[in-house]
C-alpha cells in the first residue's frame, strides 16, 4: 500500500515511526499496569488507577503496529541488502531475534515491569539507531555506485 512512498522517502523514517509508535505504548503501560503485574496478580496501584483495560487493548494495538514497521522494514532491507545471501542473512537475523526473546524470557521473571520498559527502551533506541545507520550507508553506497556508473558511460 505505501510501497512507492518506501522506495522515495526509505525506510528509516517507517522504522522510526515505529519507534514512536512503541515510546507511546510503553508510555501507556507505564501509566496503567503496576510494576509488580509481571509476576501474578497484585493490588499495587498504578498511576492510571484502576487500570483500564481500554488502554492495556490499545497499548497491545500499537506494540503491533509498531512491531510491523520494524519488521517489514528490517526483512525488506535484508531481502534488498543481501539479495544473494538472503538466506544467510535471514537465519543470522531469526537467530539473534530468537537468543534476544530467549534472554527476555529469562529476565522477565527477575524484573518488574518498570525494568523490563527501561530495558525495551534502550534496546528499541539502539535498534532504531542502528538501522538508520546501515539504512544510511546503504543509500550512500548505491549513490556511489550509481554516479560512478554514470560517470564510466558518459566517458564511453
Amino acid at each position: 500500500m505505501l510501497g512507492k512512498k518506501t522506495a522515495k522517502w526509505g525506510r528509516d523514517p517507517i522504522v522510526i515511526a515505529g519507534f514512536i509508535i512503541h515510546i507511546i505504548s510503553y508510555f501507556l503501560v507505564f501509566m496503567n499496569i503496576p510494576d509488580a503485574a509481571p509476576f501474578g496478580d497484585t493490588d499495587d496501584v498504578a498511576f492510571i488507577s484502576p487500570p483500564i483495560a481500554t488502554v492495556a487493548i490499545l497499548c497491545s494495538f500499537l506494540l503491533g503496529l509498531g512491531d510491523a514497521c520494524f519488521n517489514t522494514q528490517i526483512y525488506s532491507m535484508l531481502g534488498g541488502v543481501f539479495s544473494k545471501n538472503s538466506a544467510e542473512a535471514f537465519a543470522i537475523f531469526k537467530f539473534t531475534q530468537s537468543v534476544a526473546s530467549a534472554i527476555s524470557f529469562v529476565y522477565s521473571s527477575h524484573f518488574g515491569l518498570q525494568i523490563q520498559l527501561g530495558i525495551l527502551l534502550v534496546s528499541g533506541i539502539l535498534g532504531t539507531i542502528c538501522f538508520v545507520i546501515v539504512e544510511w550507508s546503504v543509500k550512500r553506497s548505491r549513490a556511489l555506485i550509481a554516479n560512478y556508473n554514470e560517470t564510466t558511460e558518459s566517458t564511453k
